[in-house]
């Protein structure tokens, strides 16, 4: 990094509700620990590496204020040192899906990646970012999605970064016309987790999904912002989100369905719904439906409680315990959104990774 001028000076913000307070950006240090696939056709190159990067300014400046934080927004825009641009051309389909292995350790302990997806008309890809650590670490990531007409992108993060850890994830999104975002996202490592996703439905008819998991547990805090900016007509979108609380968790959920003026008979549904595993954890929930457009649909429900007494005794009368009973619902309840991920070695980590930390004692 030639010039890290000003690095030092930006500020994490300070959130009561999660716990974020006196923390402070690390030094800077490279990142080496992504490696970027071969994929056949598939145009991908390192961000920091890419010799043609003014081709792609109108792309990575975003006008409009969006993320977890702006100054956070800031920090990665500015001083980046990992990320790729994945630019698919008109009509191509990407069948095999796009991996990136964010994984930290000692040497690697800070990434700040900024990625850039272009999904030229009619291109369809699959893109899986998995942020892993095995000690104290830092994430902040930025990714920027842009879906042309007919276009298809699903984007999955999964986030299992060690208990000491602290990540904040932004993402933003610009569907066209016919074309379709899918985000899917694991919220289930680090002591702090802020994320955001902001979905901009610019053109008719374009549509938008996002399914996510979250587990908590001893202090962590988790932050998640869900927005779903309807601009066009006849856009659909559908923000599905399940959770579990354990210990002394803290969670704050904000799902948004904002219908621009002019996004006259689109449909906006949100739904979000958490186990409560313990008397100590807290749960807010706050759903949103902004309306600017008379002829639209909002729908929009939230659930946070214990355990369906039914469904523990209906197990337990089977010859269950109590705490296999409970880990079976908690888990049922994840495995539509597993079995979305299309490497088996990821299923496998994030269910033993929950596994394991609904096995401890309640």
């Amino acid at each position: 990094m030639e010039n890290l001028k000003g690095y030092n000076e930006i500020e994490l913000p300070k959130w009561k509700r999660i716990r974020l307070k006196d923390i402070s950006i690390p030094e800077f240090k490279e990142y080496n620990n992504l490696d970027i696939p071969k994929i056949s056709g598939l145009n991908i190159k390192n961000m920091s590496e890419n010799e043609d990067l003014n081709k792609y300014t109108k792309y990575l400046k975003v006008d409009e204020e969006f993320g977890v934080d702006k100054n956070l927004v800031k920090l990665t825009e500015k001083y980046s040192n990992s990320g790729v641009i994945i630019d698919l051309e008109r009509d191509q389909k990407i069948n095999e899906p796009i991996r990136l292995d964010f994984n930290m350790d000692s040497e690697n302990s800070l990434v700040l990646d900024h990625n850039l997806i272009i999904a030229n008309e009619n291109s369809k890809a699959t893109v899986v970012m998995n942020y892993t650590s095995n000690e104290e670490s830092f994430h902040n990531g930025l990714t920027k999605v842009y879906a042309k007409e007919n276009s298809h992108i699903t984007i999955i993060k999964v986030q299992m970064m060690d208990s000491t850890s602290n990540n904040f994830d932004s993402n933003i999104a610009f569907v066209g016309r016919d074309a379709k975002v899918n985000f899917i996202s694991v919220e289930l490592g680090s002591k702090i987790s802020s994320s955001s996703f902001i979905t901009n439905l610019k053109e008719d008819k374009a549509q938008a999904d996002l399914k996510s998991i979250y587990f908590a547990d001893n202090e962590m805090g988790l932050d998640l912002e869900y927005t779903m900016n309807h601009f066009g007509r006849r856009c659909l979108t559908n923000i599905e989100t399940k959770g579990a609380l354990k210990d002394k968790s803290r969670k704050v959920f904000r799902g948004n369905l904002d219908f621009k003026k002019g996004s006259t008979r689109s449909k906006g549904v949100e739904a979000e719904y958490v186990i409560l595993l313990d008397k100590e954890v807290k749960s807010d929930a706050i759903p949103a439906l902004i309306c600017g457009e008379d002829d639209v649909e909002g729908e929009h429900a939230a659930s946070a409680g214990q355990i369906n007494e039914l469904k523990l005794f209906y197990l337990m009368s089977r010859g269950l315990s109590e705490k296999d009973a409970k880990k079976m619902i908690v888990e049922a309840s994840f495995r539509p959104i597993i079995d979305l991920i299309p490497f088996e070695d990821l299923r496998e980590k994030i269910e033993d990774n929950i596994d394991r930390r609904l096995t401890d004692e309640y």
